[in-house]
């Protein structure tokens, strides 16, 4: 009885063995003294930095055994008092590397079917990233030497390499059950090779466990701002600009309609905005010489306290009407127009139709006077 309680035992103690799951790094070092220790990192879901396990390097080699990874991510090891790291993609199955010290970034890393993946992705694109600027400088020689059909052809082989380039980045990711595909996605619509709606469409794909990574809500949340950004209306040259309501400095409510002359300009301003405040006494010049020929202006602020706010009108003594509600880049007329930085300013005509915009210095008051002569013939 003792005997088949025995192996009974054993027998359970292979079977979890084989249940276990991690994965191990051995690694050929280069240039590293003996002792010199190695972490392990991986980064939070708050993207920060955590040391899981360490080792030291013996006979130019080491080895660590780590636990199965919680989340697909990135982990990458670090050197005491060496400065840079090596990437890898933590994942149940074995790795080998061979570190190099003095460039640990040409590392060779091999492991599983997602090490493998990323570093398949990372080499294609360097190879792009290569030929992109042999062919930049090129290009350059061909132009300064004025050879204009060696231009051309330059240029044309440059598209082509670009399309590749995109249509790669495509395929890597439309692997739905790899992080990799998530990374390719998040570049993708970073470097405007996909529109927010395609993103999404590859993203939706994804499997389930990915889109809760640290990576996967990165690019959700990417996705869903670059939605919401394209939905919103851009005010431009030649459409009309949308009315909009507001608190005046004195708590009463006043709109762009009841704000209106001739010729009106819509200023984005602000009392912190240094730009702004050098260019508040050529709007001032503007407006003395032009209001009583049909010029007026409704100031939009972004600021956030009323007190600055006021001091600043006065102050520059900006004599036209002010609007805000005080909620700095939120600013929610700010963000109809589609504004994202300051001084900006929107010329409409009697009819809200936008005639120019972002006009500063002589070119405003040039601009002013041109409209106003005409109004006047």
């Amino acid at each position: 009885m003792k005997r088949i309680a025995l192996l009974v035992t054993t027998l359970l103690l292979v079977a979890c063995q084989k249940d276990q799951k991690g994965y191990t790094i051995t690694a050929d070092t280069i240039g590293f003294k003996d002792g010199t220790v190695v972490y392990v990192n991986q980064i939070s879901q708050s993207n920060r930095p955590i040391i899981i396990d360490s080792a030291s390097i013996q006979q130019d080699k080491f080895q660590i055994a780590l636990p199965p990874p919680e989340n697909s991510d990135f982990n990458y090891l670090t050197f005491k008092d060496i400065r840079g790291n090596v990437l890898f993609m933590a994942e149940n199955s074995p790795i080998e590397m061979t570190i190099y010290k003095d460039s640990l970034r040409s590392s060779v890393i091999k492991g599983g079917s997602e090490n493998e993946l990323f570093f398949s992705y990372t080499t294609t694109l360097e190879k792009y990233g290569e030929e992109k600027l042999n062919l930049n400088n090129q290009y350059q020689i061909a132009t300064k030497l004025g050879e204009t059909d060696k231009v051309v052809k330059i240029a044309l082989e440059r598209q082509e390499l670009i399309e590749k380039e995109k249509q790669f980045r495509k395929s890597v990711a439309d692997h739905p059950n790899s992080l990799v595909s998530v990374i390719a996605i998040t570049e993708l619509l970073n470097l405007k090779m996909l529109n927010p709606q395609e993103a999404k469409l590859k993203f939706d794909a994804v499997n389930d466990s990915l889109k809760t990574t640290r990576l996967g809500k990165n690019v959700n949340l990417l996705i869903n701002n670059a939605i919401v950004a394209s939905k919103q209306k851009k005010i431009d040259v030649g459409v009309i600009a949308d009315d909009f309501s507001a608190p005046t400095p004195d708590g009463k409510m006043l709109s762009l309609k009841e704000s209106m002359g001739k010729i009106t300009i819509i200023d984005f301003w602000a009392s912190w905005c240094k730009p702004c405040r050098i260019e508040n006494p050529n709007v001032v010049k503007v407006y003395n010489k032009y209001h009583d020929k049909g010029l007026n202006i409704i100031g939009v602020s972004l600021d956030k306290k009323q007190e600055a706010w006021v001091k600043a009108i006065a102050d520059d003594n900006l004599q036209w009407n002010h609007v805000s509600n005080l909620q700095f880049w939120q600013e929610p007329i700010a963000r109809a127009y589609g504004v994202r930085s300051i001084p900006a300013t929107f010329i409409i005509d009697e009819k809200g139709n936008v005639i120019a915009k972002n006009l500063r210095g002589p070119a405003l008051e040039k601009k002013i006077s041109e409209l106003l002569e005409q109004k006047s013939l």
